[in-house]
């Protein structure tokens, strides 16, 4: 076991390794040639050695070879990506700490830009039946931090200087495209340091897992350090944040092939019947199969309610609500929900999940309350789909019928949210769902919603409630907030 107290007690000396397996580009070169200027002038350089290679796993205990057998004996080894951007003081800002593994924060430079920072959740099955492990990225932390610090929305690699709150974060695994390791680590630890393993767990997450687990070295990130990925320009925190606002919306919007799978899954058909019934789908499709129930009349509530539970019309309302929740209106409204995260949320009327899923994934505990059980089972496939691929923190989600009332304790609630549904209610049963709304939000909970009282000619279940709704919402102890929101008040 290394001497924690002794790491950063040695000559100082800093050895530059580069794992290069893309071609330089301009920049890195500029970037590296000033890095290590840097730490000659400091007087903290012990020279630099670059191995090449398609593995870089081996690229990696390459370097670390020539880091032990150097004569100087550096007490530091700095590793850095040749296709990031690294701030110039990285290699001393990190050293300085004197911890035996310190880590930069950088990004992927795919879709998701998740920080390079993970915390170890456990073992599953890859595609292929191989045991592999599973890493969380610290979205929250690293999405908190940046901005509180008041980082701008600016690329590339930079230090945020004084932070006002600790930058150094423990963690299970970092990236090793930044990162300063101590001597004594790779004295302690036998080769090979890095190496790639079957089930794609990469030389990075597989060297800190066991510097962690085996040889009890803890593993940390600064926070304050921050790199970018080239991607022709440097990228990284910019794309982090704007991807991690839109994370819930991002997540939960689906291509035709993505509806298909989910159709084919909840009614037993193949996904090309299923594209080829969406495809002939319109909005007007449970419009037309009230009329061909109730003509002109206005049911009863009971025949509402009955409606709206038949699980034929259930499945009309899937192939409704697919074509309705692609269309950019409905996004528009999801988007007014994103800076709803950790909060407990009722969404009613939660149809095909759209919403639902989108408050789970932003941290939320929601019940989706949905009557109609096709519709669950809908939303049921899509949630388990979404489980296999949503990794790291995330809410709870409950997908009930209209019990919520029993269910859910007085005061407990932060939002109740419910896009065009209470024009679907008969008027006695809207009253008592606004009621419970208000009962069951905390002090200065919201309600958020939106309701279409007309086009009836299009949508004949429709109640006109226009000249009475906002008298309702008032008398039941509501304020109104905007267009959108009422705000719960005592009576």
């Amino acid at each position: 076991m290394i001497d924690l107290d002794a790491v950063g007690h040695g000559n100082g000396l800093i050895y530059v390794g580069i794992p290069r397996e893309r071609l330089y580009l301009n920049q890195f070169v500029d970037n590296r040639d000033a890095i290590l200027s840097h730490l000659a002038e400091s007087q903290r350089s012990c020279g630099f050695f670059q191995s090449e290679g398609h593995r870089v796993d081996r690229n990696r205990d390459q370097i670390v070879d020539a880091f032990l057998h150097h004569d100087k004996k550096p007490e530091w080894l700095f590793m850095m990506d040749s296709d990031m951007e690294h701030p110039i003081a990285a290699p001393i800002q990190l050293a300085k700490w004197n911890k035996p593994i310190v880590g930069a924060l950088y990004f992927h430079r795919g879709q998701s830009h998740d920080p390079f920072v993970f915390d170890f959740i456990g073992t599953r099955k890859d595609r292929y039946d191989r045991e592999t492990f599973t890493w969380a990225p610290r979205r929250d932390l690293v999405y908190d931090f940046l901005e509180g610090q008041g980082v701008p929305m600016r690329d590339g690699g930079f230090i945020i200087e004084d932070p006002s709150t600790d930058p150094l974060s423990e963690c299970d695994a970092i990236g090793t495209g930044c990162i300063v390791i101590h001597r004594s680590v790779f004295e302690e630890m036998p080769p090979p340091w890095f190496e790639y393993r079957v089930g794609g767990n990469s030389e990075d997450l597989m060297f800190c897992k066991e510097a962690k687990e085996i040889y009890q070295i803890p593993v940390y990130c600064d926070l304050s350090t921050v790199c970018g990925h080239f991607h022709w320009v440097p990228m990284g925190q910019a794309q982090f944040r704007m991807n991690y606002t839109n994370r819930g919306i991002n997540l939960t919007a689906y291509t035709k092939g993505m509806a298909a799978r989910w159709w084919s899954k909840t009614f037993g058909c193949t996904p090309e019947e299923a594209a080829e019934l969406i495809s002939a789908g319109t909005p007007s499709m449970g419009g037309d199969v009230w009329k061909e129930r109730f003509g002109d009349r206005t049911p009863s509530a009971e025949e509402v309610d009955s409606f709206y539970r038949d699980p034929e019309v259930g499945k009309t309302y899937v192939m409704e609500l697919l074509h309705w929740n692609f269309l950019m209106p409905f996004n528009t409204l999801r988007r007014t929900l994103t800076p709803i995260k950790d909060s407990n949320v009722l969404e009613i009327g939660a149809g095909i999940g759209t919403v639902a899923l989108q408050l789970w994934i932003q941290g939320c505990n929601v019940l989706a309350c949905e009557v109609n059980q096709t519709l669950r089972d809908f939303m049921d496939v899509r949630y388990q789909e979404m489980t296999e691929d949503v990794l790291g923190a995330v809410g709870q989600i409950s997908i009930i019928d209209d019990t919520w009332t029993e269910k859910t304790p007085d005061e407990h609630l932060d939002y109740v949210i419910s896009f065009e549904t209470f024009e679907h209610m008969p008027w006695d049963i809207l009253e008592k769902t606004i009621n419970a709304a208000w009962a069951k939000l905390k002090p200065d909970g919201r309600l958020i919603y939106t309701a279409n009282f007309k086009q009836q000619d299009i949508y004949p279940m429709h109640f006109d409630y226009t000249d009475k709704f906002e008298d309702l919402l008032i008398l039941a102890g509501f304020e109104r907030v905007n267009e959108m929101e009422m705000k719960k008040v005592t009576k």
